[in-house]
């Protein structure tokens, strides 16, 4: 037997870092349910099997006929996940029709991520919101026949329906509703969903910093641990160095203190830096990586008392335009956004969390930034404290936050989106294909 817990399932799938070796071999002895295991082990050693994967991609249609077992046919469907064939997810779960509900509950979400995936034709578009309510509908009393026995799960996903058909409010009520349900990370955001009032007098802890500002007025933040330091910082200040040469670079440096590899660097960027010493050593390696991405926005607010403007990005892209001259371009805004919500034009709109883009907006120093700032940076320091006091996941949270911090500021906040792009980035969630992809970007953009 081998470990399906979904941490596990989780780890092993949506590892997209370099693999520890890969194995070109393929073994015709084995069955079709051995390839499926054998596949699953090589993947919880980190071990990239690229000619099994095309052979077991090749074959899919004999994880029906072989009658494979529950924990085979459970491998499968994460084996589909990782290879994004939404499609096949679909039809498999179709064609072994009452096996389902023997399998675990997070085949379920994988087969309600395949419906979301497919729609994205509609959701592009923003206009068929009746199609995707029906397709919706139809998959969540699919799922409902076969788990009958989990309703609040089922209930997440109709909420989801609710949520991209236009009844925000609602879809957020059901959300919170829930408790502490388990779900596979394009989902996780759902346990960061809150209600205004449960954000709204949150205080934010500015005693675990240490702000060095940099000398410049505009500024891009990007937050980040000594890994992803390592790793992408100096590829991505290099390239700031040229696009944006009288503009700031301010690191938030988790757990770490970054003078010496600026010394190092030789670059002619002003660098700012914060030390944040928060203590996440109760906090699972996930939550961790987290609060990496949340902790930018949690003391945005605090950059704001510094900055003329910020912009958030990812140290894994690069910025594409001059900050100086978007915070220009946008005088009369508070908030510049990288998302299709403020098209009122629209009927259909993608999940909360997938809503509005992380690592592509920008602060201006005004009451009603400020006043976002502060709203974004609450909501998710009361993420946080529910990680720590309640397990819950970290996983999506700075995007659930900028969305509902935009729904709860819409009377007191100019919004509007970027004129042009303002950050790329590459790279695929591909099993074991991300991280090369983005390293070759940011090393030839």
């Amino acid at each position: 037997m081998i470990n399906q817990e979904l941490a596990e399932l989780t780890k092993c799938y949506s590892n997209v870092d370099l693999p520890a070796r890969v194995d070109q071999t393929l073994d015709p002895s084995l069955t079709f349910e051995q390839s499926v295991l054998a596949f699953g082990a090589a993947a919880r050693q980190a071990i990239h099997a690229p000619a099994l994967q095309r052979y077991l991609a090749a074959n899919a249609a004999r994880a029906v006929s072989d009658c494979l077992s529950d924990e085979a046919l459970t491998e499968f469907f994460w084996f589909l996940f990782s290879q994004k064939d939404w499609s096949r997810i679909r039809a498999t779960a179709e064609l072994i029709g009452n096996r389902l509900g023997d399998l675990p509950l997070h085949i379920a979400d994988l087969i309600f991520l395949a419906f979301y995936r497919s729609q994205r034709e509609r959701l592009l578009a923003g206009k068929d919101a009746d199609g995707f309510a029906i397709d919706g509908n139809e998959t969540v009393r699919f799922l409902s026949a076969h788990w009958p026995g989990a309703e609040r799960h089922v209930a997440a996903f109709d909420a989801m329906v609710t949520h991209a058909t236009g009844n925000a409010v609602q879809a957020r009520r059901t959300f919170v509703s829930l408790g502490d349900l388990s779900f596979i990370e394009p989902f996780a955001g759902i346990s960061s969903v809150l209600l205004e009032s449960e954000y709204q007098s949150t205080a934010i802890p500015d005693r675990d910093i240490e702000v060095m500002p940099s000398a410049a007025e505009h500024v891009t933040l990007l937050s980040l641990d000594p890994i992803y330091f390592e790793k992408y910082a100096y590829l991505v200040a290099r390239r700031y160095s040229k696009t944006n040469p009288s503009n700031g670079l301010h690191f938030h440096c988790v757990g770490f203190d970054p003078r010496k590899a600026f010394a190092s660097w030789d670059l002619p960027t002003s660098f700012g830096f914060t030390i944040d010493h928060a203590d996440l050593s109760h906090l699972t390696i996930r939550q961790q990586r987290g609060y990496f991405a949340s902790s930018r926005y949690i003391h945005l607010a605090r950059y704001l008392q510094i900055y003329q403007s910020v912009f958030v990005g990812d140290v894994d892209g690069h910025v594409a335009r001059d900050v100086r001259e978007m915070h220009g371009e946008h005088a009369d805004l508070d908030i510049i956004l990288s998302t299709r919500l403020l098209d009122n034009s629209r009927i259909l709109n993608r999940l909360p969390w997938e809503s509005i883009t992380a690592c592509s907006f920008m602060a201006r120093r005004t009451p009603g930034a400020r006043r976002f700032a502060n709203r974004v940076g609450s909501y998710l320091q009361t993420v946080v404290q529910n990680a720590r006091t309640l397990d819950r996941p970290i996983w999506y949270a700075d995007q659930a936050a900028l969305f509902y911090s935009w729904l709860d500021s819409e009377r007191d906040v100019r919004f509007g989106t970027f004129n042009k792009t303002a950050f790329v980035q590459r790279g695929s969630w591909q099993l074991f294909q991300g991280e090369k992809e983005r390293l070759d970007f940011l090393a030839n953009p």
